[in-house]
């Protein structure tokens, strides 16, 4: 009895340290600096921003102040940092564009997003930007590097 108690309790630990690990190993590739999108996603969002945004963000994304946020730059980055690469995604979801919100589907979206990580200079990566907005409320925005 007491033999299979203590090898129930290892096998707990065991888990509970590589459950730690891979939590540990996860939160720290999940920044927007560690490249979240690839090259292409920016592009067709760069399109879609010309369509759908640049009306009003205007074609520099920098925005029209107290109007139209800036999209890129230390406006952009002291916006954002403290929030999630999902709270942005939903923001503009709900939110844009500002004539016919919530029109835009999710990997149009996704697009766009790719698109102002792009402008702001956070890196591309391998891996396409998803549309899952709880998978990407565990990617930190932070500051480009």
């Amino acid at each position: 009895m007491t033999k299979k108690f203590n090898v129930s309790i290892a096998a707990c630990a065991v888990l509970f340290a590589a459950t730690g690990l891979h939590t540990t190993l996860r939160a720290r590739a999940q920044a927007a600096a560690d490249g979240v999108y690839t090259e292409a996603q920016a592009m067709r969002g760069a399109t879609l921003y010309e369509e759908q945004c640049e009306a009003c963000h205007g074609g520099d994304k920098t925005g029209v102040a107290d109007l139209f946020p800036a999209l890129v730059g230390d406006t952009f980055v002291k916006t954002w940092q403290e929030q999630s690469v999902g709270d942005l995604f939903e923001k503009i979801s709900l939110t844009m564009p500002a004539l016919d919100p919530g029109s835009l589907k999710p990997e149009q979206v996704a697009d766009l997003v790719a698109d102002i990580l792009s402008t702001s200079r956070y890196p591309a990566g391998a891996t396409a930007l998803g549309s899952g907005v709880e998978a990407l409320k565990g990617i930190k925005i932070g500051a480009p590097q």
